[in-house]
């Protein structure tokens, strides 16, 4: 996921009446995007996300500082769960704490977490959102297409990954196709060992700069 800096978006105020007006400021900074799944989404498909949930926190409800945006599936697994002790899209590089698999799997990322502490700060927000829900999971439900939205759009870069190898595709395409398909992650995963592609997914996608990533 992409640190999502929202305090570098000029045009937004410091509260939202309703907070529902906040959605295409949101949009405009951070991108079509679920927060948490990093999924594509036209405006009718994602919600404002109170990160600080609105019935427990009313003085937070129409703050900038306490949006995000969500999809369906994400914001009512999250539901009214506390936010506490985890790593977090808003102040943490969640990228780097999180690993993709080609199969829709999405779990910690061990080789980047090697303290315990860490590693239960970044099982937090899966459980929080429900990311780690495929077949097989307690708590799956067939209506929850998140994992198989992963898989298909880590089939999509793979596929795209051969032609761009083969010097016959320009960056922008791969860029476009991401953009569209959502899965920032997942580009930024197949295409890891191709630099001049992950440059353009860092620089082209809403509120991701090169100065956060270290891809020398």
């Amino acid at each position: 996921m992409r640190p999502l800096n929202k305090r570098s978006f000029t045009a937004r105020k410091a509260e939202y009446k309703p907070y529902g007006s906040a959605k295409t400021d949101l949009m405009r900074a951070i991108g079509a995007y679920c927060s948490y799944c990093e999924r594509h989404s036209y405006s009718c498909g994602i919600d404002v996300e109170h990160i600080r949930h609105k019935s427990q926190y009313i003085e937070r409800m129409n703050l900038w500082s306490n949006f995000l945006l969500a999809c369906k599936n994400c914001n009512s697994v999250k539901g009214v769960n506390a936010v506490k002790d985890m790593y977090f899209p808003t102040v943490s590089d969640t990228f780097r704490i999180f690993a993709y698999h080609w199969d829709g799997r999405v779990d910690i990322n061990r080789a980047a977490l090697a303290c315990p502490a860490a590693r239960e700060k970044a099982r937090s927000l899966i459980r929080l959102v429900g990311l780690d829900r495929r077949p097989g999971h307690p708590d799956y439900s067939p209506r929850d297409k998140r994992w198989s939205d992963r898989r298909a759009i880590w089939a999509l870069a793979e596929r795209y990954l051969t032609p761009w190898r083969a010097g016959v595709l320009d960056a922008l395409v791969i860029v476009d196709l991401a953009k569209l398909s959502g899965g920032w992650s997942i580009w930024m995963t197949v295409f890891k060992d191709e630099k001049r592609v992950l440059d353009k997914l860092i620089v082209d996608f809403p509120c991701t700069r090169l100065e956060y990533f270290s891809l020398a």
